[in-house]
């Protein structure tokens, strides 16, 4: 039921069934039609049928009286044509017919128009009284069984008509369904690498020309207007990172110089200088490093890593600075063989991961959990936090330039340490996910082993 769902719900699966069931609906009426108009017609021929021989009846009592009426009637009533004849005198006296005795009033039903429809000898007739005389009776009918039969075979075909018109609607909807689905789900495979920020992509054009190869085309064109435009924020941006890095360098060696021989009361300001310094140069180092990454520019040089030994390392590093908070960290590594990459990209992201808790989840007492997992095909990296975390609702903004989520984690940032951690992760093939800590945040990167 589940796989059906999605087609069922499908704008196409619902407009073809409902042009079927329009098209299923004004064909019953004209079948309804057709059928009163067949049962009309085939009942007049049999009705005209039962007047020819009334005449004819009429006729033999006219030249030999009763006697020959009699005989005539019981002539007829023995040919097996189907036909119900019973003749009495006024007084009800059966004088011949192959119904011995007259339908009881529970027996018949009248029709309005001088024929009534009778059950006699368990067989059903459509009759009619004829007077030759006012001495005489005669009641005249036919076998409507063949004529019931027929209807009975042509109700089935109508209704046999509608049911399979109403199946290969069904299934022609379903199949159209299916098809949209089909070419919905490939545009989005197409369109996966978008969402992972590559707008170079395109959706192939096919088809003659049809309203999927118009929508593709339509696509195209704002993805390459939107490419143009996010490349030329990114190269407004990346410019300008390039060229304030080198002045800043430069004013930071003067304030160094200016510091070598400075008072003490102007130590403190100049130091103060220069950590803004830095902080703006490490700011720019990371746009760059990101813009890189996303562009495409830096290529992947992959060489084998020694996963355990990397996050010794780590926990070398920043095992004081966090006890210097009141904090712990902790390596909770498995052996991890064939794994390999860009190692210095990998620490770099652990290192954002590292300092980003340093900045927005430090919290005394909490333990800060570096794990690692071989999953056989890939591995997974994980920093894990006893912080304030981050709502779920604001998980996928987090991860974008520049984008500071005051409301969760207050404090000093660029808004860059996500974004390069995620662009690193995917520059590997992998996927960067935040779940929650419960409390705090946990960072996953799932990385490819190559």
């Amino acid at each position: 039921m589940a796989v059906l769902m999605p087609v069922l719900r499908a704008t196409s699966f619902r407009a073809a069934f409902g042009f079927t069931a329009i098209l299923v609906l004004a064909l019953a009426l004209v079948l309804s039609l057709l059928y009163a108009r067949l049962e009309a017609r085939l009942a007049a021929v049999e009705e005209a049928r039962i007047w020819r021989e009334a005449a004819s009846l009429t006729r033999t009592y006219a030249q030999g009286g009763v006697k020959a009426l009699a005989e005539a009637v019981t002539a007829q009533a023995d040919t097996g044509q189907g036909l119900a004849l019973h003749l009495t005198d006024r007084l009800g006296v059966y004088l011949a017919g192959n119904i011995k005795n007259f339908p009881a009033p529970e027996a018949t039903q009248a029709r309005g128009d001088g024929w009534f429809d009778m059950t006699a000898q368990d067989t059903a007739y459509r009759a009619r009284l004829v007077a030759p005389d006012d001495d005489l009776v005669l009641l005249l009918g036919f076998d409507r069984r063949d004529m019931d039969a027929s209807l009975a075979e042509i109700r089935w075909l109508f209704v046999l008509t509608l049911i399979g018109l109403t199946l290969l609607g069904v299934a022609g909807a379903a199949l159209l369904a299916r098809r949209n689905l089909a070419r919905v789900a490939q545009m989005n495979r197409h369109l996966q690498p978008v969402m992972q920020g590559a707008l170079e992509t395109r959706l192939p054009v096919t088809g003659p020309g049809d309203e999927w190869s118009l929508m593709a085309g339509h696509i195209n064109t704002m993805l390459a207007r939107l490419e143009k435009l996010v490349g030329a924020t990114r190269e407004v941006s990346d410019n300008l990172a390039h060229d304030l890095r080198a002045p800043l360098t430069r004013l930071r060696m003067r304030l160094e110089a200016l510091s070598e021989g400075a008072e003490d009361a102007q130590l403190d300001q100049l130091a103060d200088a220069m950590g803004d310094v830095d902080a703006l140069l490490r700011s720019f180092n990371a746009l760059l490093a990101l813009s890189r990454l996303e562009s495409g520019t830096t290529k992947l040089a992959r060489r084998p890593i020694d996963v355990g030994a990397l996050m010794e390392t780590l926990n070398d590093l920043f095992e004081a600075v966090f006890e210097a908070q009141d904090m712990r960290l902790v390596v909770d590594a498995e052996a991890v063989t064939d794994m390999t990459g860009n190692e210095a990209l990998l620490s770099q992201a652990l290192v954002n991961g590292l300092e980003n808790v340093l900045a927005h989840g430090a919290r005394a007492g909490s333990i800060v959990t570096l794990g690692v997992q071989d999953g056989g095909d890939a591995v997974t990296l994980s920093l894990a936090d006893q912080g304030a975390g981050i709502a779920a609702a604001n998980r996928a903004r987090a991860v974008e330039r520049f984008v500071r989520l005051d409301e969760s984690r207050s404090g000093d940032g660029t808004g860059l340490g996500l974004s390069l951690i995620s662009a690193i992760c995917h520059h590997h093939g992998g996927t960067l996910t935040l779940d929650d800590n419960a409390p705090g945040l946990r960072l996953t990167l799932h990385i490819p082993k190559g």
